[in-house]
């Protein structure tokens, strides 16, 4: 299975979801997609789709994967990374408004240097990237990039004090 998420930004994520929509469409991606849509306009017809999930159906989805396709939100990519799942990452662009600033483009080129994710910056690249996935082992040291590991520390305190409730 694969897990494409989006994240809760207020503009959706059209382009990644229907970019992944066209592909099992023709045949490319064969394997069953659940896909977080957010709050993006665009309906697929080839992706079971929920709008936004709970913190445990988030990480029980990208469990259940053996590959995450994902917007340049860190918490995804922590997640993923503490379940050893590879991440192709898209980042948003800011001059399509899908985003306030090219944040997400400095995210994606620095964990893509690191080894952790693979970045497809144009979603035409994202059969490519997908293949690579088959050989991919996601550098799971710390590196440089402290703040990964801190918004996953966070994520899972969160989870702990629910799980207390």
């Amino acid at each position: 299975m694969i897990f494409v998420t989006v994240g809760s930004w207020h503009r959706g994520y059209n382009r990644l979801i229907k970019a992944v929509d066209e592909l099992v469409g023709c045949g490319v991606i064969t394997d069953e997609v659940i896909a977080q849509t957010g709050n993006g306009s665009y309906k697929p017809k080839h992706l079971t789709t929920i709008s936004f999930c709970s913190p445990d159906e988030f990480v029980n989805f990208i469990s259940r994967s053996r590959l995450v396709i994902s917007h340049a939100g860190v918490g995804t990519i922590a997640q993923a990374a503490k379940k050893f799942k590879p991440v192709v990452v898209v980042p948003r662009k800011v001059s399509l408004g899908e985003h306030f600033d090219d944040h997400q483009f400095v995210t994606a080129e620095t964990l893509g240097k690191e080894g952790k994710v693979l970045v497809a910056y144009e979603v035409d690249e994202l059969v490519d990237k997908i293949q690579q996935t088959e050989n991919f082992i996601p550098n799971q040291s710390r590196g440089n990039n402290e703040i990964l590991y801190a918004v996953q520390e966070f994520i899972d305190s969160i989870i702990a004090k629910k799980q207390d409730w």
